[in-house]
């Protein structure tokens, strides 16, 4: 389905991890970019999301945030980035793992309805930790031309 999307500025943080790196990496980054935005002022505006440069499993180009409202200036790694406003997206129900055709999926379809897809498609993730993974809400976008 194509969506319109609201503006979205996300404090994020990017590194090349490996697959079997990503839990770790989220594990650190977004508790450590939650910290930044409260002692700024900023506030959390939605659950946080990771976006991929390419689809190297041995070496993700990974970009992960957290979207936020009020005063934010970035120090050490951090940075801001703005969201595409127009993507493709789909609800993906189950394990991380099983991801991988929901983008080849989202693909297609952009395809088929004669978009353009662009670099940069994300992941925002609905479900609190601890969840089961048969039971993981994620959501995923992939940017296309306007």
């Amino acid at each position: 389905m194509l969506v319109d999307l609201d503006r979205r500025t996300v404090a994020t943080i990017r590194r090349v991890v490996p697959q079997s790196g990503l839990g770790p990496f989220f594990a650190e980054i977004f508790p450590l970019l939650r910290g930044q935005l409260a002692a700024q002022g900023a506030t959390p505006a939605g659950p946080p999301l990771a976006r991929y440069y390419n689809g190297d499993r041995a070496a993700f180009d990974v970009e992960s945030g957290i979207p936020f409202t009020g005063p934010f200036r970035p120090t050490g790694e951090a940075r801001v980035m703005e969201l595409p406003r127009r993507a493709a997206k789909l609800t993906h129900v189950g394990s991380y793992e099983t991801l991988h055709p929901e983008y080849q999926r989202l693909e297609q379809w952009v395809g088929e309805q004669g978009l353009k897809a662009v670099a940069g498609p994300w992941e925002v993730y609905l479900s609190e930790p601890g969840t089961p993974e048969a039971a993981l809400r994620t959501e995923v976008y992939w940017p296309v031309a306007t």
